[in-house]
């Protein structure tokens, strides 16, 4: 992890190696919860779709 060094990195290592995982765990949960945001918002745009071409509102191409 390079970048900016913030003044808690100067501390007792265990304590920035803690403050680091969590800050990693954070990040893996803020990823999967946008995944799965995708996933659904994809998946109600299909279902839109899906209803249209069935009225047969959809253009034939």
């Amino acid at each position: 992890m390079s970048g900016v060094l913030f003044s808690w990195m100067y501390g007792d290592p265990a304590e920035v190696v803690d403050r680091l995982r969590s800050l990693r765990e954070r990040l893996e949960q803020a990823e999967k919860e946008q995944l799965v945001r995708e996933r659904r918002r994809k998946a109600r745009r299909i279902r839109k779709l899906v209803k249209a071409a069935k009225a047969g509102k959809l253009k034939e191409r």
